[in-house]
């Protein structure tokens, strides 16, 4: 008896424990079921980018910031998890090759340990070889200066640098760019500007994986006043003996230049390159560029070349010469003639070249007895013009006596030594 009941006893032990598992299960099964849940935004942490740039590769591009992730687990197992500690590592130590692939993402921080990943997460990386190459820097520059300056050629130092990176981005670089604004600026500037990085169309290229040797270059921008100055020929040389300068133009008179301001301050007129005179006897015309000083420049389409005529002229003197000879002429056959009052003083003016080199034979002085009064001609004295030739551009400015005295003899015949006197 006894034993039976022990052995019913057992029965319904055996059942009520498999009846307590089923409710169990059940109880789970319903109150604590098995679930998944997306997690959002789980932040990506790269790390060994260390390892990855002594193989000479670096990301081309950043990857994704964060990432969503499916965790699986009992539901109140998922309710202990901890999203605020979860973050997805990229690990970039195994990475060997380039391109773009997919690779897989470690999460940390996912407790409960029961909790698991739905699918392993991943995400695109792009791998490109380490480059460099040496970019040349300009300036950009906008607005303007105040009127009456005037703006040259920016300066930058230094005027290449060197880039280095991921090899797709250092390819679409051309060159660094720096930029600059001038408001009504009236003096020189000088600032150190971050460079930029920009392609052929002038986009900018920034990248946490392309780097620059240097991030800033130095500008300078200079900026002069503008200033009228008068030209000035710079003659050389002495005309010939009896020339003189009579006057010396130039063509433009004036132009604009500008320059540092201490010296624009203190000039009035630049000279030409120089023009030889030297030994010349007519006008010269020649065209020369005008000198400037270290600092000064020439105004945007301002010639440097001028026109310069240097208007040389004959000087006049004055000469006076003695007549001791004078000639005659048309002595009346069997007649002789002298000149009573000779020497005669004479006073010319004219070009030096004429006045310098005359004669008393070019004046050829001379009386003309073809002058005396008609009718028959006697012995004695008669005042007789003087005559004189006076050379071309040449004028007598005093003469000592306009007329001479010549004495006219007739000339007595004497008979033949072979004539015989008449029976």
């Amino acid at each position: 008896m006894n034993s039976r009941l022990l052995k019913n006893n057992l029965s319904l032990k055996i059942i009520s424990v498999i009846v307590a598992i089923i409710l169990w299960l059940y109880a789970v099964s319903e109150l604590n079921p098995e679930t998944t849940k997306p997690i959002y935004d789980i932040p990506v942490e790269i790390i060994n980018m260390d390892v990855l740039n002594e193989k000479n590769l670096t990301l081309a591009e950043e990857p994704e910031k964060s990432i969503t992730v499916r965790i699986r687990g009992l539901a109140n197992d998922i309710r202990k998890v901890n999203t605020s500690t979860l973050k997805a590592v990229l690990d970039l130590s195994e990475i060997d090759w380039t391109g773009s692939q997919m690779v897989t993402l470690d999460i940390e921080g996912l407790l409960p340990r029961e909790v698991k990943l739905d699918k392993i997460p991943e995400i695109p990386v792009t791998i490109n070889k380490i480059t460099r190459k040496l970019i040349p820097v300009v300036v950009e520059w906008t607005g303007d200066v105040e009127e009456g300056y005037r703006v040259h050629e920016p300066i930058v130092e230094p005027r290449s640098i060197s880039i280095y990176g991921a090899e797709s981005l250092v390819d679409r670089v051309v060159q660094g760019v720096v930029q600059l604004n001038l408001d009504k600026d009236v003096g020189t500037i000088e600032q150190s500007i971050l460079i930029k990085l920009v392609d052929s169309e002038g986009r900018i290229v920034e990248s946490n994986y392309l780097n620059m040797r240097q991030s800033s270059a130095l500008v300078t921008i200079p900026i002069y006043p503008v200033k009228t100055v008068a030209v000035r020929a710079n003659v050389t040389g002495e005309p010939a003996e009896g020339f003189v300068v009579d006057n010396i133009s130039v063509n433009p008179a004036q132009i604009e230049v500008n320059g540092y301001a201490s010296i624009i301050e203190n000039i009035s007129s630049l000279p030409t390159e120089a023009v030889d005179i030297q030994g010349a006897v007519d006008n010269i015309r020649t065209t020369v560029n005008v000198l400037l000083e270290n600092g000064v420049y020439l105004e945007p389409g301002q010639t440097s070349e001028v026109s310069v005529i240097v208007n040389i002229s004959e000087t006049t003197v004055n000469t006076r010469l003695t007549i001791e000879e004078i000639g005659i002429q048309n002595i009346p056959e069997g007649y002789g003639a002298t000149v009573v009052n000779a020497p005669v003083i004479i006073q010319l003016r004219g070009p030096y070249t004429v006045i310098n080199n005359i004669t008393i034979q070019d004046l050829a002085p001379a009386v003309d007895l073809s002058q005396l009064p008609d009718g028959e001609l006697t012995s004695g004295q008669y005042q007789l013009p003087l005559i004189i030739s006076v050379p071309e551009r040449t004028e007598v400015i005093n003469i000592s006596t306009e007329t001479v005295t010549v004495d006219v003899q007739l000339i007595e015949e004497e008979p033949l030594a072979s004539e015989e006197p008449a029976d």
